[in-house]
């Protein structure tokens, strides 16, 4: 379908160029232009015009909605050859009259091509009556010249009329001033119309309008000229002022397209202001840009609220009542979602005759809006599955906690009441000189005392018991005091940690002193803790090999994973040959969702 729309479009396009083109080309050959002026300059202005015509009728089937405006654009060009051809034709009686009487169909071509700016369809009823009026007035001149006309061969060398019923001189001047006089009439009427309307409208509306109104006055004064010429035969033949004509007629299919190409240019400028309003919908930076991108100072936008159930201004103030929003020269865009309505526009009703500007402007906000919406529900979900984590480090250190105490106040006071009881029993069995029983009490001793340091140690991994009893400091310098390699322990904080904060320190620190001692085979370490307004640093330095990164299942990936978990950052600094430097940065604070 659209390959043959194409051809069908490239064969139109085809025949009307080769139409003017040849017209000319056969004028000059026999030198016989009739009654249009002659030459090689004539001819360019009316090859010229029809190109004008066909290249604006492409440019208007890519650019406009409706097909139309195009099509009409080549039938202007068209019959615009029509006056061309009309003289090479005298020597036929059928042929030269329907020439003649088709000789100004372009007219009404182009006066159906004005009054369908800029969408392509006639909406209005002053414009279907002046479109009724038009071809009336057409149909009237070209019944007459088929009756009445019949020119003698020393006036125009034209064979006889083969239509001429009622031949008559006087009756086909009349008819032809009558065309004239009542075409100049209907378009100052719409040239009227026009310029008054581009006066009193709003910017929008005279920047889409801008060249069609003086292209329509200059079309009527051409049109007066060829009337007064047509009357009165001033002589103004092979003057400059003859080219004033064609050159307004050629004025008003680039009007029509320039006029459809700035409209398009608003719709690309609409697609930026999603990237002006990309972070959040900001309602009064949504107003101000939308006015000063489709240059309508008056535009305002109305939001609604749920909660009222009414469309409210930026500021939150009630809107204007429907009644009172649908003002002479004002229209209104309603933007909904499936969720229900979003924003009503109200704008100049000279941007409602571009379907696509408002589509994009629609589009835009509702993209906007959609991304706000998405935006708010992702971290909305951020924050509920921060505080979930939370929650589960917190129950993860009060679970820990009361695991170590459970083991400090049952099992492990069970054995030590244990050791003492063999302690007893080998004093016992010494006493009684009982060797045998004493070596054996002995040898349950020491195995009683391996698993009770085991039990302790087991209780220190779950929960360090330093941070209860103590503070970091304490449990920083254990830990390095249980350290394999000489490490250097620095605390410039006296001011109590939340308990998950402190916990979340301590096992990183161990996790760096672990990993210093076996895969970084460091000779010293160094750890720094400060504090500064609510956010303590930990900085664990060593001289090891170097290299080391967060990597998937590593233990720095995990260490990683913890700190973030409390909305810290985890920076690791590794050069191969000079050692590691892992820096965390934690909020002193205790995390939303947590208890200190």
């Amino acid at each position: 379908m659209n390959a043959a729309r194409l051809w069908l479009r490239a064969l139109a396009v085809t025949v009307t160029v080769a139409s003017n083109v040849l017209a000319q080309v056969f004028s000059a050959m026999v030198d016989d232009y009739g009654p249009r002026p002659a030459g090689i300059g004539w001819a360019a202005v009316f090859v010229g015009v029809a190109l004008v015509y066909v290249i604006c009728a492409v440019i208007a089937w890519r650019v406009v909605r409706s097909p139309v405006p195009g099509w009409v654009m080549v039938g202007a060009a068209l019959f615009w050859s029509a006056g061309a051809w009309y003289p090479l034709a005298r020597d036929v009686g059928w042929a030269w009259p329907l020439l003649a009487g088709v000789t100004d169909l372009w007219a009404v071509f182009v006066g159906f091509l004005v009054l369908c700016y800029p969408s392509g369809r006639i909406e209005s009823r002053f414009d279907r009556w002046m479109i009724g009026s038009v071809a009336a007035a057409f149909l009237v001149r070209f019944v007459g010249i088929l009756l009445f006309s019949m020119p003698t061969r020393a006036v125009c060398g034209c064979v006889r009329n083969a239509f001429a019923v009622f031949p008559s001189v006087d009756a086909d001047f009349a008819l032809g001033l009558a065309w004239r006089l009542v075409g100049l009439a209907l378009m100052l009427t719409v040239a009227v119309r026009l310029t008054v309307r581009w006066f009193t409208s709003s910017l929008p509306a005279r920047r889409v309008s801008f060249v069609m109104p003086l292209a329509l006055l200059l079309w009527v004064y051409g049109t007066l000229q060829d009337s007064l010429q047509f009357a009165f035969d001033l002589g103004w033949a092979g003057s400059v002022i003859e080219f004033i004509p064609p050159v307004a007629i050629a004025l008003i299919p680039p009007a029509f397209v320039a006029g459809v190409l700035y409209a398009r240019g608003l719709r690309s400028r609409v697609a930026d202001l999603v990237i002006v309003a990309r972070d959040k919908v900001d309602r009064g930076l949504w107003e101000s840009s939308l006015a000063r991108t489709l240059h309508d100072s008056s535009l305002r936008v109305f939001w609604w609220d749920e909660t009222r159930h009414a469309y409210v201004t930026g500021a939150g103030e009630p809107a204007l009542d429907p009644e009172a929003r649908n003002r002479p020269g004002r229209s209104t865009l309603s933007i909904d979602s499936d969720q229900g309505p979003i924003a009503l526009i109200e704008h100049d009703v000279a941007l409602s005759q571009d379907d696509r500007l408002l589509d994009a402007v629609s589009s835009a906000l509702l993209l906007s809006v959609d991304n706000d919406r998405l935006r708010a529900r992702l971290e909305q979900t951020i924050q509920e599955l921060r505080e979930s984590r939370l929650r589960i480090v917190e129950e993860g250190y009060h679970a820990r906690r009361r695991l170590e105490r459970d083991l400090h106040d049952g099992s492990q006071q069970q054995l030590v009441s244990l050791a003492i009881s063999l302690r007893i029993a080998t004093a016992k069995a010494e006493a009684a000189g009982n060797a045998e029983v004493v070596s054996d009490l002995e040898g349950a001793s020491a195995q009683l005392a391996d698993a009770l340091r085991e039990l302790r140690e087991l209780a220190r991994g779950i929960h360090p018991t330093v941070l209860t009893d103590g503070d970091l400091r304490s449990a920083i310098q254990e830990l390095a005091q249980r350290s394999h390699l000489p490490v250097e322990v620095r605390v410039d904080t006296t001011e109590p940690l939340p308990n998950v904060i402190a916990e979340t320190i301590y096992y990183c620190v161990s996790e760096c002193l672990a990993n210093a001692a076996k895969h970084a085979q460091a000779r010293n370490v160094a750890v720094l803790v400060t504090r500064e307004d609510d956010v303590v640093t930990v900085v664990v330095k060593d001289d090891g090999r170097g290299g080391a990164r967060i990597e998937q299942g590593g233990g720095l990936e995990g260490l990683r994973d913890r700190v973030e978990t409390v909305d810290g950052h985890v920076d690791v600094r590794s050069v191969a040959g000079l050692g590691t430097i892992v820096e965390l940065t934690i909020p002193a604070r205790a995390p939303q969702g947590t208890e200190g």
